[in-house]
């Protein structure tokens, strides 16, 4: 089994989930109810004997920080691995120069005197269920330079906007990287997980930063695909991009499905996170609850259809929601009507007795607020 360092890489500034990522790091948002959007490339890397793992963080940190603490949730063998989070010693000045390669520069030397064979590249943002040994394995078979995982979906046009598509030839090389735009159903998309070997990524890094200050891996693949011996991993599994508010809601619906929720969840492939010791949810004989999934800590008296609530959530007498995500803490006042609405962590809802949105106007909460 290959020795290899796990980086959980920072998303690009395209990426933003409205009203949500304004108060943490995308990582560290609440998901399920009882998860944060990053246990899942986590517990990838985990699952796929991957035990020395950096998260490259880009602000607001204090969040994602608290929920990682020491990284004992995540089945860390203690005395082969370790969990470590990077952050910039710069000052930012410019976010056009802080990059995913920019900041692993800085660390390079942390890269380069580490024993890992091996470097595996993936965001927090793709969720999915994958095996990094398997690509692994494959790209020593192609004796590859760097194996891109990729999934031919057929939903690019609507989902997956500013992702990257890839163009592979026969072989399954990879001739071409470009931004999906939409427009077109059917394509080829990356999940912009990365396989190098040590020396080869340490290569990248330096070439990159010698051709452009300002150069991500996603712009110096779509720059260089055609130059390198750049391969491609056909994942086949469930997958799911988080880029904005209206993503992070459908796939929050889609995974209340429990047919779908077992593309991702399985015995053998455990999802870790950090634990909350609390007492069981609660409903009165005032609820009645279909099609939800309800954290521990939740106290239910109203009426709930497909709708996910985080831990401690109140849902008080009267109130009736439909298609809305409640995080963690938030207070649903009395005869209060809501639906397709994402409550941010802490709201009440107390004076406003009617907050309807739609599937294709998804109303935020903010965090904090009472409304």
């Amino acid at each position: 089994m290959a020795n290899v360092l796990g980086i959980v890489n920072f998303e690009n500034n395209s990426v933003v989930i409205e009203g949500l990522s304004k108060f943490r790091t995308i990582p560290a948002i609440s998901f399920l109810g009882r998860y944060r959007v990053i246990d899942f490339v986590l517990s990838n890397f985990v699952n796929s004997h991957i035990n020395q793992i950096k998260i490259l963080i880009k602000d607001k940190p204090r969040s994602l920080i608290e929920h990682i603490g020491g990284g004992t949730q995540y089945n860390i063998n203690s005395k082969t691995g370790s969990l470590q989070i990077l952050y910039s010693d710069h000052q930012i000045v410019n976010r056009l120069y802080f990059t995913d390669i920019a900041l692993i520069k800085q660390y390079r030397q942390y890269i380069e005197n580490n024993s890992a064979e091996y470097v595996v590249i993936a965001p927090s943002y793709m969720i999915c269920k994958i095996d990094y040994q398997n690509v692994i394995h494959q790209h020593k078979l192609n004796n590859a330079e760097v194996t891109c995982v990729y999934k031919s979906v057929d939903d690019a046009d609507v989902n997956f906007i500013g992702c990257q598509e890839v163009y592979l030839s026969d072989n399954g090389k990879i001739d071409k990287v470009k931004v999906n735009h939409g427009g077109i159903k059917k394509k080829d998309i990356s999940l912009e997980s990365y396989v190098f070997s040590k020396d080869t990524l340490l290569k990248i890094i330096d070439n990159a930063t010698e051709h452009s200050s300002i150069y991500s891996f996603k712009t110096y693949f779509e720059n260089s695909a055609k130059n390198i011996k750049m391969y491609g991993y056909k994942y086949e599994g469930y997958l799911s991009c988080i880029n904005s508010l209206r993503s992070y809601f459908e796939t929050s619906m889609e995974l209340i499905d429990q047919q779908k929720a077992k593309e991702l969840f399985a015995q053998d492939w455990p999802i870790y996170t950090k634990t909350n010791d609390s007492v069981p949810a609660f409903y009165s004989k005032s609820a009645h609850v279909k099609n939800c999934l309800i954290a521990n800590g939740c106290v239910v008296q109203g009426e709930l259809e497909n709708c996910i609530l985080g831990r401690g959530v109140k849902i008080k007498k009267g109130a009736r929601l439909k298609n809305s995500v409640i995080l963690p803490n938030a207070i649903i006042g009395e005869d209060s009507v809501i639906e397709y609405t994402v409550v941010d962590k802490s709201a009440k809802t107390k004076y406003v007795k009617e907050i309807i949105g739609d599937a294709d106007n998804i109303l935020y909460i903010k965090r904090g607020d009472t409304v």
